[in-house]
C-alpha cells in the first residue's frame, strides 16, 4: 500500500506535468496572434512593393505613350520625306532638318525611359538619314539625293538654296535600309509600350 509521502510525490509529478502543459498552451495562445500579426505585416509590405512597382510601370507606359504621340508623327514625316513616299511634298528640306532637331531633343531628354534597343535603333535611323558633325554650329545635312528630291517635288516647289542642306553622301542612299531601320524603330517603340504584334 502506498505511503502518504509517495502519494504526495505522485501529486507533485501530476501537478508539474499539468503546469507544463498549461504553460505550453498559454505560450502557443499568446504567440499565435503575434506570429499572425508579423506574417500579416510581411505580406502587407510585399503587396505594397508589388503595387508600387505596378504603379511605376503604369506611369512609365503612360509617359512612353505621350512620347509616342509626339514622336511617331514626326518620325513618319521624316521617313516620308527621305523615302519619297506618302505626303513627302509638303515636307521641305529645312523642315526635315527641324524634325531631326525636335526628335533629338525629345529622344535625349527621355532616352533613359527606353531600352538600349530603342536607343540603338533611333540612332541607326538618324545616321542613315543625316550626316552630323559637319562643322561648328552647322546643322546636320540630309543624306538623301537632292536630285531625286528636286525631281519628285517639282520645279515649282524646289528652292535652289536647299542644295546646301544635302550631304554629298546622299547620292549613295539606300532607301531599303532606311525603310527597314524605320520599321525596326517603330516596332521597338510598340514593344516598349507593351503592344503585342499578334493582337
Amino acid at each position: 500500500m502506498p505511503t502518504l509521502s509517495s502519494q504526495c510525490d505522485d501529486r507533485e509529478v501530476v501537478g508539474s506535468t499539468w503546469n507544463s502543459l498549461e504553460v505550453a498552451k498559454l505560450a502557443v495562445a499568446l504567440l499565435t496572434p503575434l506570429l499572425l500579426v508579423g506574417l500579416g505585416l510581411i505580406i502587407n509590405r510585399a503587396a505594397r512593393r508589388v503595387e508600387d512597382a505596378q504603379w511605376a510601370n503604369r506611369k512609365l507606359i503612360e509617359r512612353r505613350l505621350e512620347l509616342y504621340d509626339e514622336m511617331a508623327p514626326m518620325l513618319n514625316d521624316l521617313y516620308c520625306f527621305v523615302a519619297l513616299v506618302g505626303d513627302f511634298r509638303r515636307i521641305e528640306p529645312p523642315r526635315a532638318i527641324e524634325l531631326k532637331r525636335q526628335l533629338d531633343r525629345l529622344f535625349h531628354v527621355n532616352m533613359f525611359l527606353f531600352s538600349d534597343a530603342f536607343a540603338r535603333r533611333y540612332q541607326a535611323l538618324m545616321q542613315l538619314c543625316f550626316e552630323t558633325f559637319v562643322g561648328s554650329g552647322a546643322d546636320a545635312r540630309l543624306r538623301v539625293d537632292p536630285q531625286d528630291q528636286e525631281a519628285e517635288m517639282g520645279i515649282d516647289l524646289w528652292c535652289a538654296n536647299w542644295r546646301d542642306l544635302f550631304s554629298p553622301e546622299g547620292r549613295r542612299m539606300d532607301r531599303g535600309r532606311i525603310k527597314d531601320a524605320y520599321a525596326e524603330l517603330m516596332q521597338t517603340f510598340a514593344d516598349e509600350l507593351g503592344v503585342d504584334e499578334n493582337q
